[in-house]
Formats: structure tokens, sequence, C-alpha cells
């Protein structure tokens, strides 16, 4: 008889006592979510997201193509750049160009995800530079070379000692010894690298700092012989070659917000889930290691 009391004493107390098991179901979650791989994802941005080159090595080709994992677009690969491995890439693996003849030079879908009206954009990449050449030099340019009316690039001139989001639209564009950050682009540091436009302003984000704001009231990129090149310009005249790394190349088709670029700075691949819109896209394709 002592025994059933003492159960139903200590019934009772748990009872008047929620805390306990407030306490209780804390202890649990937090046991569960450290159980979480120190490896889980942390998603980019995927509004407006039109293309991305994570240049993980099940994504590379390193002889032939490089694959956009988003949409299938296909880079193709000229001269002969390296797959770098994860030790010494940004997020994963990534290429390395030599600031020679290495470049990717981009072939547009059907319909066209490049060659097209941009209302608004987002360059966005990891870049690691090796040495400067005395040059421009392009680390991602969507243009119409030889044409020269219409460029987005987020680019360098080693010798102009400059660095910046270069604009043309028509009559309209980036007055560089004014509108660019005024010294040589810093080197053997990965420099995380976002570029605007809104069809009237340009900002330029380095390491997610807004280093530059400036007018460009050019109104829309039109379509029309619209390419893109990777580690030169995109008609790959050889002359705009960069010397260093690649890693999480991006581009949206509107302009992400500083909180976004910040997200997308900490992101290690995309979020893939049921519900996903991107059903294509596989967890052999998305990267799960950060550098």
């Amino acid at each position: 008889m002592r025994l059933k009391n003492t159960v139903h004493s200590e019934q009772k107390r748990f009872v008047k006592n929620p805390q306990f098991f407030i306490i209780i179901f804390l202890v649990l979650v937090i046991q569960v979510w450290g159980t979480q791989p120190a490896d889980a994802i942390k998603g980019a941005v995927e509004d407006g997201l039109v293309a991305y080159w994570s240049f993980n090595k099940d994504t590379v080709k390193i002889k032939t193509e490089a694959a956009d994992v988003l949409s299938g677009l296909v880079a193709e690969v000229h001269g002969d750049p390296e797959l770098a491995p994860a030790s010494d890439c940004k997020v994963g693996e990534c290429v390395l160009l030599d600031g020679d003849v290495d470049r990717f030079l981009v072939e547009d879908s059907d319909p066209p995800k490049i060659d097209r009206d941009w209302d608004e954009i987002t360059l966005e990449c990891w870049v690691y530079i090796n040495a400067l050449d005395d040059s421009w030099n392009r680390i991602i340019s969507l243009d119409d070379m030889p044409a020269n009316s219409a460029v987005v690039s987020l680019y360098y001139d080693d010798d102009d000692n400059q660095h910046g989001f270069f604009v043309k639209v028509g009559a309209q564009a980036t007055q560089a010894a004014k509108d660019n950050v005024l010294e040589d682009i810093p080197i053997e540091e990965w420099l995380h690298l976002v570029g605007t436009y809104d069809g009237s302003t340009v900002h330029y984000y380095v390491n997610g700092k807004q280093e530059k704001k400036y007018a460009v009231k050019g109104g829309k990129i039109p379509k029309g012989g619209l390419f893109l090149g990777i580690g030169d310009r995109s008609d790959g005249c050889n002359c705009d070659t960069i010397q260093g790394y690649i890693d999480e190349f991006r581009i949206y088709d509107r302009v992400l917000s500083p909180a976004e670029i910040q997200k997308n700075m900490d992101a290690t691949g995309l979020d893939v889930s049921p519900s996903a819109d991107h059903l294509s896209t596989t967890w052999g394709h998305i990267k799960a290691r950060r550098r």
C-alpha cells in the first residue's frame, strides 16, 4: 500500500511541474540537432536563379565541358584548365585557369536562358586570383562581343589598378575611372564577388560589403548575340583571360539584396527537397563541403 502511495505521489509531482517536461523536450531537441551531419548543406538563394556552375567534380569533364547543375547549360572547355581538388577550393572542387588560353564558353539552351532580355541581373562567384598581368581580365562576362554593345562583367584591370562590375547597355556604360574600385584586385585570397544591375543602378559587392553603387541608366539588357564567357570574354578572344580559381558561379534574373548576398556567401549548395521545382538537381551535383 505504501508503494502505491509513493508512485501516486511521484505522478502528482510531475503533473504539477510542467517545467520538467519542457526541460526533457529541450534535451531531446538538442540531442536530435546534435546528430545532424557537420557538413549539412547550407542552401543558396534559389528565387530568380537562372544558372549555377558549382564546378563540382560530378559536373565537370575537364577536357570537354562543365555543366550548369540547374538548367543543363554546358560550358565548353578551351585550353587546358584543371579541376582543382576540394582542398584548394572554396566549396568542394573548382576550376583553375592558367591566364593563357584557359576559358569556358557557354552554349545557350532552347528556349534561351542567356541570349534573352534582362530587366535585372546578378552575377556572383568566388574567385582566387593567383597573379596579375597588366591587362583587362574578365572573371565572368555576359556580352555580345565583338559588337560590344551589351556587356555585364565581373572583371579587373591590373594595367589601370582597378576592379568592379562593368555594365554597358547602348550608349550607357560604367565610367571606369570613377565607378570601379580604384586599386588592384586582391590576390592569393578567396573573394566573393557580386554585381547587380536593375536597368538603372549598379551595385558591386566584395565579400558581402558594397564597394560601389552608381548609375547606368541604360534600361534592360536586350537579347541578341549575348553569350557567356567564364575566364574570358564570350567570343573567346584569348585576350581577357584570368590566372586563378573560379568556384560557385551563379546567375540570377533579379537583383539580390545584401541579406541574400550574405546568405550566398555562407552557402554550400542548393537545398533539395521533395517540393523543389528543379527536379533535375541531384545530391550528386550539390556540394556539402566548406573550405
